[in-house]
């Protein structure tokens, strides 16, 4: 299936009709959904998941390791890894791993 050119996109089309019709000219509605296009991502960006400390150890003088996640998984992601049988590690799990980790760069240095 072909992709529409970027400018014949319904988001693009509503976007742009949002921002010449509601922020720059008087209506009201394309107002509203103006705030509701441009105001998701910021909602997001403030109460979306975020990424979560799962470890924080200090390795010595002037040492320190803090382990956390890029992002936590959705529902769906952890659907379709269950699907595929790969087993989520627990955040004692996670935690037993920084410990071995943090044990075999103790032992290198």
């Amino acid at each position: 299936m072909a992709l529409l050119p970027r400018a014949l996109r319904p988001s693009v089309l509503i976007r742009r009709k949002a921002i010449y019709a509601g922020l720059l000219g008087g209506s009201g509605f394309w107002r509203v959904v103006a705030v509701f296009v441009f105001g998701q991502g910021t909602i997001k960006k403030f109460f979306g998941k975020n990424p979560e400390v799962i470890d924080a150890a200090s390795m010595g003088s002037g040492r320190y390791m803090q382990l956390t996640t890029t992002k936590p998984l959705s529902r769906r992601a952890k659907k379709k890894l269950r699907k595929a049988g790969v087993a989520m590690p627990t955040l004692k799990e996670e935690r037993a791993l920084a410990e071995l980790w943090a044990s075999s760069q103790r032992r290198a240095s």
